[in-house]
């Protein structure tokens, strides 16, 4: 099956993030002032305790601003955000700090457009905040501590929240939106292909030559294809690598929109093609594709003043990855390898039920 939207694509400024009330692991602050090795996170039944929480695991430096990503940060990341328990923890781990790299990165780009947030207005957000855990039954000073997160945390995201908010607002004019609507008509009029593919695995960080080789493979697998010397469905049994393909599914992925949850890599592309074209080999982490789009359910017409919010929120979305990307190329990070301790037997850290939201603020467009 094709990999679902990885966790560390977006930064947690504008994804708006998680705090929780009772039940939730407690563990040390990511802003804790103890000296490194000095604390240590213990989730209730979950075996030794993880150490070293203010250990540096990774360094952003752009345009002469350094933030640091800790050991804590991630422990309280992965707390957070509940995975499947078999899920790769390698994995895991580099994409939660790919998480905090891109909240880091994208604090860096903010402050560098001085843009202006009065005390009164976090005040405003954090009272709104304090209302929706009083409505629930629970307080703000517990619900941070159980978190591991200070006042001064929350203040500081919620300014970064609104500055985000006031740079996006000050990009999105009816003409950007409405051009990018006409750019994107089946993200929200709910169009459905249905797509079949044939996967052959390759790590992301591979080598450029074993890449070579897969994507050859991929293009003889295609030209067979094409010259009809077998179908595209018998080419799947016979080479796909895709565990959801192992009872002889010939590749079929059934139908999805572009908002289904299926990696951005294999949407942008599936949707591009038309009913029976095949792609050339595709990029994704899980390795290369040959798509073949076997149907298309064209959407409903899309009404802009009707869809305005809707087409707000994702072309602030697709801001922020043009954003990151931009970042990233004139950033310089360093991770370093996965903690051994991260995860401690046994440990229920990565599969932990949702809690109570942060809210994010939401604009009008």
């Amino acid at each position: 099956m094709v990999r679902i939207v990885r966790i560390g694509l977006l930064s947690l400024v504008a994804w708006g993030g998680t705090i929780t009330g009772p039940g939730w692991a407690q563990t040390a602050p990511a802003t804790s002032r103890s000296s490194p090795g000095s604390v240590a996170a213990q989730v209730p039944g979950a075996g030794p305790a993880v150490t070293g929480l203010n250990d540096v695991v990774a360094t952003v430096t752009n345009h002469n601003q350094t933030d640091k990503v800790t050991k804590g940060e991630v422990y309280n990341f992965l707390s957070r955000y509940p995975l499947p328990p078999n899920e790769d923890r390698e994995t895991v781990y580099r994409e939660s700090v790919d998480a905090l790299i891109n909240t880091a990165l994208l604090n860096q780009f903010l402050s560098r457009q001085r843009i202006p947030v009065t005390a009164a207005r976090v005040e405003e957000e954090i009272n709104r905040l304090t209302q929706q855990l009083k409505a629930e039954g629970q307080d703000l000073p517990t619900t941070l501590l159980q978190n591991g997160i200070s006042m001064d945390d929350i203040r500081k995201m919620y300014e970064n929240r609104i500055r985000w908010s006031e740079y996006v607002k000050s990009r999105a004019t009816d003409a950007t939106l409405r051009k990018y609507l006409a750019e994107n008509r089946d993200l929200f009029s709910g169009t459905q292909v249905r797509a079949s593919h044939i996967l052959l695995k390759v790590a992301p960080d591979a080598g450029a030559a074993e890449k070579e080789k897969v994507r050859q493979k991929l293009l003889r697998i295609r030209n067979d294809v094409l010259q009809n010397k077998v179908t595209f469905a018998e080419a799947a049994n016979q080479n796909s690598e895709d565990p959801a393909n192992a009872g002889g599914a010939g590749g079929d992925l059934d139908y999805f929109t572009l908002n289904s949850g299926v990696i951005e890599e294999f949407t942008n592309v599936a949707f591009k093609l038309k009913k029976g074209e095949i792609s050339g080999p595709v990029a994704t982490p899980s390795g290369f594709h040959l798509i073949q789009v076997t149907d298309r359910r064209e959407g409903r017409p899309v009404d802009f003043e009707q869809n305005k919010q809707l087409i707000f929120q994702a072309y602030a979305t697709e801001l922020q990855k043009d954003v990151l990307t931009a970042e990233r190329k004139t950033a310089k990070i360093d991770i370093k390898p996965m903690p051994k301790d991260l995860f401690p037997p046994d440990s229920p850290a990565v599969t932990k039920g949702a809690g109570t939201p942060v809210p994010a603020p939401a604009p009008n467009p």
